[in-house]
């Protein structure tokens, strides 16, 4: 039977980042083949994968950590469990039989912390810089995701608050701006969060 393995996850989840920041070194900054237009498609692309990414992270994070500590999971079900859950029945606990889609970074500090004893949560030790970014993040990723107009109205509304910007930019525009320091800031909070939670292994 699989144990739950915090290590891997932030292994794999870390491999990921490394990976696409490496990428945008090459591609973003490439000087030939690639047009802005080209340029402007990788980066939203990117984002989309990397939050992608992050939502399997948590999904597995939660499980391993219930399977390392369950107890708390049974006062939020409401029922009496087992000492020893294997890492199937935490997940089907936990799920459901459904996807759990967490709007925010807070979303997921609130579930966690009905769910895992405090010293299993690795979801509290995200900081709050980091947190802001990657719910700017998801910001992005949802205008991407379904074009819709409350979308785009919540994208308005995060360029207006957090940078000042009046006038409305597709997000690949905004991605590469400042030499794509925005980009590279989302990947490092990624980054951030991964290397704190791992701080309760």
């Amino acid at each position: 039977m699989r144990k739950a393995d915090l290590k891997k996850n932030h292994a794999w989840f870390e491999e990921k980042l490394a990976y696409y920041d490496d990428f945008f070194a090459r591609t973003i900054n490439a000087k030939q083949v690639l047009n802005t237009s080209d340029k402007r498609e990788i980066a939203e692309s990117s984002l989309l994968r990397l939050c992608a990414y992050w939502e399997a992270f948590v999904g597995e994070e939660l499980v391993d950590c219930v399977n390392i500590d369950g107890s708390k999971l049974g006062e939020f079900v409401g029922t009496q469990l087992p000492q020893q859950l294997s890492l199937a029945m935490c997940e089907a606990i936990l799920f459901r039989e459904r996807y759990l889609d967490f709007r925010s970074v807070g979303e997921i500090k609130g579930f966690a912390k009905k769910v895992l004893p405090d010293k299993v949560n690795p979801f509290a030790k995200i900081p709050k810089h980091a947190e802001e970014k990657i719910d700017e993040a998801f910001v992005i990723r949802n205008y991407l995701s379904h074009q819709s107009k409350a979308a785009r109205r919540r994208l308005s509304e995060m360029y207006r608050a957090k940078y000042q910007r009046r006038r409305f930019a597709e997000p690949g525009g905004f991605l590469l701006a400042k030499n794509s320091k925005r980009l590279v800031e989302y990947v490092g909070s990624f980054f951030v969060a991964s290397k704190e939670m791992a701080k309760i292994i």
